[in-house]
């Protein structure tokens, strides 16, 4: 459907910004969850390493968060708290590590998100409550103060900003972001407005894992324990994709969300619905040129690539793999981001190390960058970003 007919239609069902009342209807696409495959290395189309370079001003334990933008990596070192900026072939470029205690350092980076609209980096910190705005090469620009603790902050595609809610409501002073997941913010990160009611208000300190950030201004978000991924532009809200279950697991009805409590240390209703047979929503989601992929929380992570030319979805479930499991880990554990219809992941050494035990695994490997990558791996190397693509089935699994 031409996207112009498709929000034509959807704006008979658009959330209202006045009263916060979803209407019932969906006309967007649904897509179906399916039974899993136990081999995701059958569907692996291609797949590339990229090693990035090690200096001494570009040294990384580990890669938190990774986004591409305008061929670059900026990737998030959580124990350093920097941001680190390499070339698409891995070249070291720059970092960002303004750590500190002065007006323009951040003390801790808590949220992290490129801006492709304008080619900035956007950096939070919930200790000193400010955002810090940086360009792609890495030079600070602006400094804004923030009236809450956030972690999932993004470009509106104007001049404006877009909280996401993360963590819980105790941060938020607005009464209207205390019960919304969007809100609206002007250039100065001062509310504005607020759309899509909470699911649930019994959960504390939950954070989706990412949202989704295009360079036409839109934004993809699937909020946590909610069966539709919602599509946002122009400070407006539209459901786009809704799941069906067709599977063998278990999903969450309108009253189990309501019900979901998670306090640490005293309950967690997501581990007794995950071990029950359950996969839960736990607001992830990268639109890709053809495809969209999402995660789900199982016993382990639960993934899903829908296919939209074919309307076909591929479900691997991490618990259930009976194949090729610690390669396949390799690509499914963490990935960060996507170009065209091209994913990029970076194992961490835990899983590095699970592949270099597997003795068997790595010499039935097909020769590649990545096998070479592996038999000649050092402990003092920057990680390995993966490279690869997915073809999903014609026929469902």
């Amino acid at each position: 459907m031409n996207r112009k007919v498709f929000f034509s239609i959807m704006a008979v069902i658009l959330l209202s910004c006045a009263d916060n009342k979803p209407r019932t209807e969906f006309s967007g696409t649904t897509i179906e969850i399916v039974n899993p495959s136990d081999d995701f290395m059958n569907f692996v189309a291609d797949y590339d390493t990229i090693r990035l370079e090690t200096t001494d001003d570009a040294l990384i334990d580990q890669v938190l968060k990774m986004r591409i933008m305008n061929g670059r990596f900026f990737i998030l070192n959580a124990k350093s708290n920097k941001v680190f900026i390499f070339t698409e072939e891995g070249k070291f470029i720059n970092k960002i590590s303004d750590m500190g205690q002065g007006p323009n350092e951040y003390i801790s980076i808590t949220g992290f998100e490129a801006d492709p609209v304008h080619n900035k980096i956007l950096i939070s910190d919930n200790f000193s409550r400010r955002l810090f705005v940086y360009n792609e090469d890495g030079r600070q620009e602006r400094v804004i103060p923030l009236g809450f603790n956030r972690e999932h902050i993004a470009s509106d595609g104007a001049d404006g900003f877009i909280n996401f809610f993360s963590s819980d409501n105790e941060g938020y002073s607005e009464p209207e972001m205390r019960k919304t997941c969007i809100h609206f913010l002007d250039k100065d990160c001062r509310f504005v407005s607020a759309q899509l009611p909470m699911e649930t208000q019994m959960i504390t300190r939950l954070s989706i894992r990412s949202i989704d950030c295009h360079a036409d201004g839109s934004i993809y978000y699937h909020p946590v324990l909610s069966d539709i991924i919602y599509y946002v532009k122009d400070r407006e809200v539209y459901p786009y994709y809704k799941f069906h279950n067709k599977s063998n697991y278990r999903m969450l009805s309108e009253k189990d969300r309501k019900k979901m409590t998670l306090i640490f240390g005293e309950r967690d209703d997501f581990k007794e619905k995950q071990q029950s047979g359950y996969i839960v929503p736990w607001g992830d989601v990268i639109d890709m040129e053809n495809y969209l992929y999402t995660i789900f929380e199982g016993i382990e992570d639960v993934h899903l690539f829908y296919d939209k030319r074919t309307g076909k979805s591929l479900v691997i479930d991490s618990y259930k793999l009976s194949k090729n499991k610690n390669i396949s880990n390799l690509f499914l554990k963490n990935i960060h981001c996507a170009k065209g219809d091209v994913f990029y992941s970076s194992p961490n050494s835990y899983r590095l190390d699970k592949v270099l035990a597997d003795n068997k695994a790595l010499v039935e490997m097909p020769e590649s960058k990545l096998k070479k990558y592996l038999q000649n791996t050092d402990v003092d190397d920057n990680p390995l970003i993966i490279s690869f693509s997915v073809k999903v089935p014609e026929v469902t699994q």
